[in-house]
């Protein structure tokens, strides 16, 4: 049963077909922007995305070297136009939101506007990252 199962996976590996599915579960995400954050109680940092030619149908947040307790967002369009998108997550560190969908259809990113707050016995900095779904 081992050998068949085995077969099965390398089969669809020589055709591609794994990663072809492997690459539609993940979709087309682009990091748009990191920003260090430190955590001085309830704090606000604004990530700056320089891709304004990207459009966008979704963004998600990364948290890289500590836990970030992210309690608001909000989007700044291209055009000007603020999208607030109501967070109220624990990002672990390394892991990532689920994907937060944008107002309207693929929109272009000019920036984005976080509130976190410090999190009990917190040492040290973290890292977010905005990632954008293509």
């Amino acid at each position: 049963m081992r050998i068949l199962a085995a077969t099965a996976v390398a089969a669809l590996v020589c055709t591609g077909l794994a990663a072809t599915d492997a690459q539609a579960q993940r979709g087309d995400w682009v990091e748009l922007g990191c920003k260090q954050v430190s955590f001085l109680g309830v704090d606000r940092d604004t990530i700056r995305v320089g891709r304004r030619e990207g459009r966008f149908k979704a963004i998600r947040l990364v948290a890289r070297g500590n836990d970030v307790e992210m309690l608001d967002l909000k989007v700044v369009y291209a055009n000007g136009v603020p999208d607030d998108i109501p967070v109220r997550a624990l990002i672990r560190q390394g892991e990532r939101t689920r994907p937060l969908d944008l107002r309207g259809w693929e929109r272009a990113i000019r920036q984005v506007d976080m509130v976190y707050a410090k999190r009990l016995n917190f040492r040290g900095l973290a890292t977010v990252c905005v990632e954008g779904l293509q």
